[in-house]
């Protein structure tokens, strides 16, 4: 496979993800009781992130597509109202040797900003900046940003209520945690959710090749060479390290090792 022709499968991959996201935490119910439903689950997590004035983690994104496995790691920070950063680096597959240096989507207050090693883009609206990066970040610039911002996924890339079970509680990090599962279209997607302090640990996609090349074709508009390229995905996104309400100067979200600045950068 050519390196172009690479680049757009894994975009496709991460599209996915981000569609199945969507879908995940679509639901919003009030509970009132500890024997949550899923939806139940997903709104007062909701409710926990809109709830926070800074949110810092980070974390890594395990994903195999097409038999070539890449690793992702990446670091999050987040306050009100528009404050952001995040930053990855991807590792493994010779196919995407070009993008493993360090990528970066951030606002400091002052513009939308995504710099991949190509060059600034300056983007219009933190969903659009947000949503991008997370084409290129394996989802882990959009899972958590997203929901902390409560920003949508682009039209095309919503998903509709996906009939999430609840599932045996397990334990990712040491941290006890709802399991939510949903299975459609080829894909089976599950979501890890602390139960004290309802935030997103770990998020599981796995999709087959039947599921793959039915979402291409309405991506690609039924493109059949990247469509017919397309085989099983799985990928696992863990999130460690969660610091929350810190206080952040508007200083600590430029990345350190950019050239570039936006007119308020440097005003603390």
């Amino acid at each position: 496979m050519n390196f172009k022709k690479f680049k757009k499968v894994s975009a496709i991959g991460s599209a996915i993800l981000l569609m199945s996201d969507t879908a995940m935490m679509a639901q919003s119910i009030d509970a009132t009781n500890n024997d949550l439903s899923a939806s139940e689950i997903f709104a007062k997590a909701e409710a926990n992130y809109s709830s926070l004035a800074s949110y810092a983690d980070e974390g890594r994104v395990v994903t195999t597509l097409n038999g070539v496995t890449s690793v992702t790691t990446f670091t999050t920070r987040l306050a009100r109202a528009n404050f952001y950063l995040i930053e990855w680096q991807q590792q493994g597959g010779s196919e995407v040797a070009g993008d493993t240096g360090i990528q970066d989507v951030w606002s400091s207050g002052a513009g939308n900003f995504l710099e991949r090693g190509y060059g600034l883009q300056n983007e219009m609206t933190p969903d659009i900046a947000l949503d991008e990066a997370g084409c290129f970040s394996s989802g882990a610039a959009a899972t958590v940003p997203m929901t902390f911002f409560n920003l949508q996924w682009r039209d095309e890339w919503s998903g509709s209520e996906s009939g999430e079970v609840r599932q045996s509680d397990e334990s990712v990090g040491g941290v006890d945690c709802f399991v939510l599962k949903s299975e459609t279209s080829g894909q089976t997607k599950t979501i890890w959710i602390g139960k004290q302090d309802f935030l997103i640990h770990q998020v599981q996609t796995e999709m087959s090749t039947e599921g793959m090349q039915g979402l291409a074709a309405r991506i690609t508009d039924g493109n059949p060479e990247i469509i017919s390229s397309l085989h099983g995905l799985i990928s696992t996104e863990t999130h460690t390290h969660i610091i929350l309400n810190s206080p952040f100067l508007r200083s600590d979200f430029v990345p350190t090792r950019t050239i570039y600045t936006s007119p308020s950068d440097d005003d603390n």
